[in-house]
């Protein structure tokens, strides 16, 4: 059951042999549950890589016979039954007892102070939770006027939230130096410097350290930086980039997982600009040395496949039951716009007076635009046509996100917008409208 990924990792997990060993194991009471695999994986941010499974004797039990020496956050699965925990080194035993499924409702810690630290919280926020709901859905049936038993309610979710923060105060007293209690700090520590500046958070985070690298904090990390940019450009995120590279860079591991991240952040959400000075500036250097892992080499082969500079996919777009190869299309214009929208997004709407606009001032000049709807409904499709008088021609697959166009071009999210020359070669790929009338502009004068 091992994977590229699998063992990419893997090296990792066994590095460090100066901390002690840790064995993880566990019983299951139900019978119904023997003989299947139970799947050990571990945190890189919120992401998780399988590291080693074991199949369920038929008295329940399970034991993993590789000891694990990297502390981290990890995650057992049994099918599509997850459960979450901590492995520390400094920890010679992990021990549970699962006596129903879900893992997470039916769980006993009876051995690791870590994990009994970790779901005592779990279980006190998930009653907090539950207090909060309660007394929320108590509220949608009262009336403005009814001020007392409003404050009432009020006063009972800020009482669950202070037994819930007492609570975590208490079991971060029992052992200042766990894993359990530096994640939650890190935690706190990302929230008290949110909307303030990167430096704050380059001060209070630290990406070098691995152990917080296989948790959710990291990732969140990175995010928080990002957010407190307040950036006029585009070139403000590559500056980010390379800072934030250049503060994972003291662990090899984190400097790898970084690179991965910022991959998957900038290729769905953008700049493109930034994608392409991490792939330039780190995937292409460490690709030469063959230190990439596998699932992000393939990954990054094919975002590059439709990168500035490339030519785009030659796809066949459906005109009604006529099949209409893409190139020849473009083959009759200078410049075309490929626009990736659906029918019902209302972003997409947002961007159609501009690009009718610009419909109308360079499509005498050599400039066209081709609409390929992610939609599900030819209704949808027809009306929205319709109403908003889109005067470039339009297609759909009818089948949204599982479209061939949408693959090729690797669409994340709608709209997104490509730029082709006559032999469909990618000139750019504008983030909007008003990116797309500047670039037209400069080419068609």
């Amino acid at each position: 059951m091992t994977t590229n990924r699998t063992l990419f990792f893997a090296a990792a997990l066994f590095a460090n042999a100066s901390l002690q060993a840790q064995h993880l194991s566990g019983h299951f009471d139900s019978t119904h549950v023997a003989g299947q695999w139970i799947t050990l994986s571990i945190a890189h941010g919120t992401t998780y890589h399988p590291m080693d499974s074991v199949r369920i004797e038929a008295t329940g039990d399970f034991s993993f016979p590789k000891n694990f020496n990297t502390s981290g956050y990890y995650q057992l699965a049994l099918a599509d039954d997850q459960f979450d925990l901590l492995l520390d080194a400094r920890e010679p035993e992990v021990d549970l007892l699962f006596n129903g499924l879900p893992m997470q409702e039916h769980v006993q810690v009876f051995k690791s102070d870590e994990n009994q630290r970790l779901w005592e919280y779990k279980f006190a926020s998930r009653q907090a939770q539950a207090i909060e709901a309660a007394a929320a859905q108590q509220k949608l049936s009262l009336q403005p006027t009814d001020t007392a038993a409003l404050a009432q309610l009020d006063s009972i979710s800020e009482r669950a939230e202070r037994v819930k923060q007492g609570h975590l105060q208490r079991l971060l007293t029992q052992d200042p130096s766990s894993l359990f209690t530096k994640t939650v700090k890190a935690d706190l520590a990302l929230i008290s410097v949110m909307r303030k500046t990167p430096n704050d958070v380059a001060k209070t985070f630290d990406f070098s350290d691995p152990e917080l690298m296989r948790t959710s904090m990291y990732d969140k990390a990175v995010m928080v930086f990002l957010q407190n940019m307040n950036p006029v450009n585009e070139t403000q995120f590559s500056v980010a980039a390379d800072t934030l590279m250049a503060l994972a860079s003291k662990d090899p591991e984190c400097k790898a997982y970084m690179m991965d991240h910022m991959i998957d952040l900038f290729a769905t959400y953008g700049p493109e600009s930034a994608l392409q000075h991490v792939v330039d500036t780190y995937y292409v250097p460490a690709n030469s040395k063959a230190s990439i892992d596998p699932e992000v080499r393939a990954k990054v082969e094919k975002l590059m496949l439709v990168s500035v500079g490339r030519t785009g996919p030659d796809i066949t777009l459906d005109d009604h039951g006529t099949m209409l190869q893409l190139a020849k299309l473009a083959a009759n214009y200078k410049y075309t716009a490929l626009f990736f929208y659906s029918s019902t997004c209302s972003h997409c709407h947002d961007q159609l007076p501009t690009l009718k606009r610009d419909y109308e001032l360079f499509h005498d000049k050599g400039f066209n635009v081709l609409g390929i709807a992610l939609d599900e409904d030819s209704t949808n499709f027809l009306t929205s046509i319709v109403e908003n008088m889109i005067p470039w021609p339009c297609y759909s697959e009818f089948i949204g996100w599982g479209a061939k166009a949408v693959k090729a071009y690797q669409v994340k999210a709608t709209p997104t917008f490509y730029l082709l020359d006559d032999k469909l070669r990618i000139v750019a790929k504008p983030n909007d409208a008003e990116d797309l009338r500047a670039t037209l502009r400069t080419l068609l004068k």
